[in-house]
């Protein structure tokens, strides 16, 4: 069979140019190419090679998501705008606001209509500068202030000595005990989302706020300025831990017509008491 294999590639690879002897000779080659390629009688033929398992990456466990934020409290407290103050007048149903006391309680009001969240309650003290300016902010914010009596006006006790002369010991600690009482009823964690109620109130019920969401000695109040219509933000998280978030911001009224206790921030006009 060979043989006739070999003929037939001779007659196949015959070149007209070539002697015979290198046509055999390279056809001779060409066979033994191709026998030597054939497998053995009864040789299985190879098996191609299987490749190695790949190994299956361990499942990465998905990114923790955040959650939605804690909700939070904010209590938004409005010192009353300026007045003119008469010591002979009943402190609580006189002194009401004068003509710059009313464009700084619409100053305030314009800024709490113009933030970009919502705003809850609006409350307010008993005494008539501060009805006054909740009716000015009320009026932009589109609401009656509730009356709390709570927020009242009064002298809590103080590092101060000159600060206590004039008030006897009951009525100081009656005015401990309100303001404690007023702490426990407004300052307390949100139910489900974030909250922002208005106080609009005074200045030593605003710094004795301060003072304990700071966790500072409360009677460190009278060491504290602040502006008429000023804006103080303490926030309170879900476990009733509270922040000061700001502390009398008067940034909403022209620098000409703020007035401060004492001298502020240092241009303000020291007219109010």
């Amino acid at each position: 069979m060979q043989r006739s294999f070999l003929r037939f590639i001779r007659r196949t690879v015959r070149h007209p140019g070539l002697p015979a002897q290198a046509t055999r000779g390279g056809a001779a080659l060409l066979v033994a190419a191709l026998v030597a390629a054939q497998p053995a009688a009864g040789a299985l033929a190879p098996q191609a090679a299987v490749p190695a398992p790949v190994a299956t990456p361990a499942p990465v466990p998905p990114t923790a998501v955040p959650g939605a934020p804690e909700p939070l409290r904010w209590v938004i407290l409005i010192r009353h705008g300026d007045y003119d103050r008469d010591a002979a007048a009943d402190d609580r149903t006189g002194n009401g606001l004068n003509t710059l006391g009313h464009e700084q309680a619409q100053w305030a009001g314009k800024r709490l209509a113009a933030l970009p969240a919502p705003v809850g309650r609006l409350v307010c003290s008993d005494y008539t500068r501060a009805r006054e300016t909740a009716a000015e902010i009320g009026a932009l914010l589109g609401r009656t202030a509730e009356v709390d009596s709570l927020l009242h006006e009064c002298t809590p006790q103080a590092a101060r000595a000159d600060y206590m002369k004039n008030h006897p010991p009951e009525e100081i600690a009656a005015c401990d005990a309100a303001l404690q009482a007023a702490w426990a009823k407004y300052f307390t964690p949100p139910a489900a989302q974030d909250t922002r109620d208005v106080l609009v109130c005074h200045g030593n019920v605003i710094r004795w706020f301060v003072c304990r969401a700071l966790g500072a000695d409360t009677t460190r109040w009278s060491s504290l300025d602040i502006g008429n219509a000023s804006m103080t933000v303490i926030q309170v998280r879900a476990d009733g831990s509270t922040r000061l978030a700001g502390f009398s911001d008067v940034g909403h009224i022209p620098p000409g017509n703020q007035t401060s206790t004492g001298r502020g921030a240092g241009w303000a006009l020291p007219r109010s008491r």
